[in-house]
Formats: C-alpha cells, sequence, structure tokens
C-alpha cells in the first residue's frame, strides 16, 4: 500500500483548517460585490429619475411658455405687425427655445421672430397636427428646423379664438445646442454617460460624445427600453464600449426616454482594490500557516499515527486482540487511540453477544418449523382415523387435506425468510400450481411486493378454496376456461392494497343458494385476519371475489417481527 506522505497530510489538515477563513474571505468579497452592485442599481435607477425630473421641468417650462403665447391677443389674430416683436422679445428672453412661431389651421408660419420664414409651411410636423385636433400640448419629435436647419425637439400648443375655436397652434422647438449646454454644466461622474431620445429613440442629448449619438438612433439591442412599461435598471455595454449599469425612464412615462449610465470599472475600483488587497492577505497567511505545518510538529504526530495504522492493519488482518496502546498522556491522538482501544472492545463483545442471539434464533425458528409440521402431520393423521370411521368421507378427507397443505405451501414460503415475510407472487403461484395446467389458464399480475405471515396464511387458504371451487363448478371445469388474478397498490392519503380474482369463459354461473365453508372462510376469516372488505359475486360469465383492505395490514411495518401465534388461523 503506497504511503501517503507525513507533509500532505499536514497540508491537507492545514488546508481544512483553513478553508472556513477562505470561505468567509470570498463569501464577504461575494457580498460585498453584491451590496455594491444593489447599490449601484439604486444610484443609477436614482441618478436617472433626476434627470428625467429635470426633462419634464425643462419641458413643463416650455409648455407654461407656449401657453402664454398662445393666449395673447396679437398671436390670437395672426396680427403679424404686432406678434412678430412679441414673438422675438420672448425668444429672446428664452434661449433654449430654437424656433418660435405661430401657424394656423393650414401649417402655414404666420408669425416668426423678426418675419423669418413667413409662409412656410410646417404642415407636415406631427406635433401641430395632433395638437389642433387633441386641443392640448403636444411633445413631438427629433426635427431639422427648416428656418434655422439647427436641430431640435419639437411641440405645439393650440391657438383658440375668442370663440373658443382651435385657429391655428404655436409651435416650439427646444434647442439641442441649448440643451447640450445644460448638461456640460452638471457634474458627472468618471465614465458615466447620460442619453436623452425621443420617443422613438433618435437621441437629442448624450454626454459624453453628443457629435457622435445627437440624432442617430438607439441601437435595436436597447430600443426595448425605450418603449418599456415601467423604470429600471440595466447592465449593458454601452456604444462607446464601456460596460456601464444604467438607469432607465422610458418614454411611455413622459414622451421622453432618459437613461444614466455608470461605469462598473469606476464604481468597482475601490472594492476591486480592497479584493485584491484582501486575497494578498489571505495568500500569504496561507503560505505562512503552510510552512509553519512543514516545520513543526512531525514527531508529535508521526509516532502516534503510524501506531495507529499499525493497529489497523492488525484489525484487517483478523487480529482481534491488537491495540494501540495508547492513553490520554499521549496527547490528543493518544485520547483517540484510547477510544478507538475501547470501542473494539465493546465491538467484539457485540459481535459475541449476535452470534449466541442469532445460534438461539435460528434454533427456536428451526424447533418451530419442526413443531409446526408435526402438528400438520398429525392433524392430517387423525383427520384420516376420524373420516375413515364415517361412511362416503373420502370426498371431505381429500378436501381438508388439500386445505391443510395450502396451509403447510404457505409455511414453508415464510419458513425460507424466518417467518417474517413472503412475495405474493409466490404465494399465488403455490396456491394455484395443483389447479393449473399447459397451457396455463391462469393470468396473473401484479407488482412485486412483500406480504408478512398474517396476510400469506390467509390469501393462501382463501386462494385454494377459490380454485376448488372453480375447478368444481366454475371457470376451470372447462377448456375455455380462463381465471385473471391481479393486485395493485392504491396511493391514496392511506395507500390500499386491492386484490380481485375474476373468472370467465366457462360455464354459466348459478348463485348457490346456501353458503359453503369456502365462501364463508374468504368472506368471514379472511375479512377478520386482513380487516378487510370481502366482496364475493356470482354473475353469470364468472364468479368473482374482491379484497380491499390498508396496505399497512398487508405489509408489515416491521418486516423483522415474528407472526401472532395466537391468531386464528382458518380451518
Amino acid at each position: 500500500m503506497t504511503r501517503v506522505k507525513l507533509s500532505r497530510r499536514l497540508f491537507f489538515i492545514t488546508a481544512v483548517a483553513l478553508a472556513p477563513a477562505a470561505i468567509i474571505l470570498f463569501y464577504n468579497v461575494f457580498a460585498g460585490r453584491q451590496a455594491r452592485e444593489r447599490e449601484l442599481h439604486a444610484e443609477a435607477l436614482r441618478l436617472g429619475q433626476l434627470a428625467s425630473l429635470e426633462m419634464q421641468r425643462v419641458i413643463s417650462g416650455l409648455e407654461n411658455v407656449l401657453v402664454a403665447v398662445a393666449a395673447v391677443p396679437a398671436v390670437q389674430r395672426f396680427d403679424t405687425e404686432n406678434c412678430n416683436p412679441y414673438v422675438e422679445r420672448v425668444s429672446d428672453g428664452l434661449p433654449q427655445f430654437s424656433g418660435l412661431s405661430a401657424v394656423d389651421r393650414q401649417g402655414t408660419i404666420r408669425c416668426r421672430r423678426l418675419s423669418e420664414g413667413l409662409g412656410t409651411s410646417l404642415a407636415g410636423r406631427r406635433d401641430i397636427q395632433e395638437a389642433m385636433v387633441r386641443g392640448a400640448f403636444v411633445l413631438g419629435d427629433y426635427a431639422i428646423d427648416p428656418i434655422t436647419s439647427k436641430p431640435s425637439l419639437t411641440m405645439a400648443m393650440p391657438i383658440r379664438d375668442e370663440a373658443g375655436n382651435i385657429t391655428g397652434a404655436v409651435a416650439g422647438a427646444l434647442g439641442l445646442e441649448w440643451l447640450d449646454k445644460l448638461l456640460v454644466e452638471r457634474s458627472f461622474a468618471q465614465n458615466s454617460a447620460l442619453t436623452i431620445a425621443d420617443r422613438h429613440g433618435v437621441i437629442l442629448a448624450r454626454h459624453p460624445f453628443p457629435e457622435r449619438f445627437v440624432g442617430t438612433i438607439i441601437p435595436e439591442a436597447f430600443r426595448h427600453l425605450v418603449d418599456a412599461d415601467y423604470p429600471g435598471t440595466l447592465e449593458v455595454t454601452s456604444q462607446d464600449g464601456i460596460r456601464r449599469v444604467i438607469g432607465y425612464y422610458p418614454a411611455t412615462q413622459s414622451g421622453i426616454y432618459v437613461s444614466l449610465g455608470i461605469s462598473t470599472e469606476t464604481a468597482y475600483a475601490m472594492i476591486n482594490r480592497t479584493t485584491r488587497f484582501g486575497l494578498a492577505i489571505a495568500a500569504l497567511g496561507i503560505l505562512s500557516a503552510f510552512l509553519l505545518a512543514e516545520l513543526t510538529s512531525r514527531q508529535l504526530i508521526r509516532r502516534p499515527v503510524n501506531r495507529l495504522v499499525r493497529t489497523i492493519e492488525a484489525w484487517r488482518a483478523n487480529d482481534e486482540g491488537a491495540r494501540t496502546g495508547m492513553t490520554a498522556r499521549d496527547g490528543e491522538l493518544g485520547m483517540v487511540g484510547f477510544a478507538i482501544d475501547e470501542f473494539m472492545d465493546e465491538l467484539l463483545k457485540t459481535r459475541a453477544e449476535r452470534r449466541r442471539h442469532e445460534q438461539q434464533r435460528e434454533l427456536l425458528v428451526g424447533e418451530l418449523d419442526h413443531r409446526v409440521k408435526n402438528l400438520l402431520a398429525t392433524i392430517q393423521a387423525i383427520a384420516r382415523q376420524t373420516f375413515r370411521r364415517v361412511e362416503g368421507s373420502g370426498e371431505a378427507l381429500a378436501v381438508f387435506s388439500q386445505r391443510l397443505s395450502a396451509i403447510a405451501e404457505a409455511h414453508n414460503l415464510l419458513m425460507k425468510d424466518g417467518w417474517q415475510s413472503a412475495p405474493l407472487e409466490s404465494v399465488v403461484a403455490r396456491a394455484i400450481a395443483p389447479f393449473d395446467s399447459d397451457p396455463s389458464r391462469f393470468v396473473v399480475e401484479g407488482e412485486p411486493l412483500d406480504i408478512h405471515a398474517r396476510a400469506a396464511l390467509a390469501l393462501a387458504m382463501a386462494l385454494h378454496e377459490l380454485c376448488t371451487n372453480a375447478a368444481k363448478y366454475g371457470a376451470l371445469t372447462s377448456p375455455d376456461g380462463r381465471v385473471t388474478i391481479d393486485w395493485q397498490v392504491e396511493a391514496l392519503d392511506e395507500p390500499r392494497f386491492r386484490f380481485s380474482w375474476v373468472e370467465s369463459d366457462g360455464p354459466a354461473v348459478i348463485p348457490p343458494t346456501r353458503t359453503g365453508f369456502g365462501s364463508t372462510m374468504i368472506e368471514k376469516v379472511v375479512a377478520q385476519e386482513l380487516q378487510a372488505r370481502v366482496d364475493m359475486a356470482y354473475p353469470p360469465q364468472g364468479v368473482t371475489c374482491g379484497i380491499v383492505t390498508s396496505l399497512s395490514k398487508v405489509v408489515s411495518c416491521d418486516a423483522r417481527k415474528a407472526p401472532d401465534t395466537g391468531a386464528a388461523l382458518p380451518a
């Protein structure tokens, strides 16, 4: 046998000792990273919400301006002489507007700053048409202003005359250059990113690299976020190749999609440094522990371990007298050796006691088998002497002998397993064997099942009576007759055992006018022994017998328990 070096054993013991600390370290690292990840998602969602609220504030302010402009009488009348100067004043005071116009029902510009673009048609803008249809403020989409050729976010507010009729709309355009300057004024974390897009996913503002992304469409892989039902967070690789956790607010919430991404590299920088430092300290500690294990305690371990190994090898060689001879004075391993010696003493004593009990049990079982066989032989001899003196008793003697033989066959099956249990399939096979032929006229079906002694005896006697009745009057009197025997376990709240006997293709059955011994035995004794419900029926096509009881009445919970010798056996 190849011996494992002591150094390797010590390394293994040291590794086992360090394993909990290593597990705790890795768990703390994992838990810390998970906690930081949750914090990062929460932070991204919070910052995304702030950006979304700021955009809503900007749009709400512009909406209020459009409401005020639409309420000015000069605008409502499309009075160009007075309307243009008013719009110019408003535009000068609100640099966020890259364009502000009043259009009529046909979408033609009737009023604009410095009269630029008068007569230009904006009928193709969705927000203008929708505002005049809905009669309310409508936030539009990304567009290039046809007058200034600047990118913008369109919006419109309907204009009503004094009678309340919609006569046109105030068309506004949020300048994206102004929006970009607003984002530049914000304080962004390193490698973070803010994206603002319209409801179609066209990017209105982006930090960083606005020149690369403004006017482009959000990639298809992220387009579902624009149309999502609820805000959320997601870890993604952005278009600039940086891994980020983004908190997004879909356009379904306010008409504007906003997402703010925090770089995972930056967010995890501190925990990554802590992890590397912790791993370095752990590696140093593990190395020190292995060196200490290698340099110390060799002689304190080698001698008692070798003694334990020699003792175990002696036991393997059947030297039951071998002992370690160690005591508590030999240290911790000495205590182990002393405990092993005591255990071996107790084990040998238990083995001797067990062998004695086994021999006694085998003797008692053999004696019981001998007495039962003698008893059955005595009963058979008495029956011969008794029936011999009664005229015409030959047939009764034969029936009695057959019933006694059925008990004997069941007894032989039970003796094979120490009078504990017997396979139900074997009980059935032995009971029907005297009545079977070639080819067999019995069909036996059922799952493998070991039944206890009382059930084996009761079912063996019941099958004998059923076979006898079938051979005299039933299916077995006809060459075409068949008998189907099956059993099954039904999985209910309390498992049930169901056993059935069905005769077919025999002579027509005539129900008996009186109850014979066989029927009485089956319906009374079997029902009593198994606490079962027994149903005997005599339909014309063949006799049937059904036995239903709890599975616990057939299969003993204690397979080693001997049968109750005081139980009444069928006579």
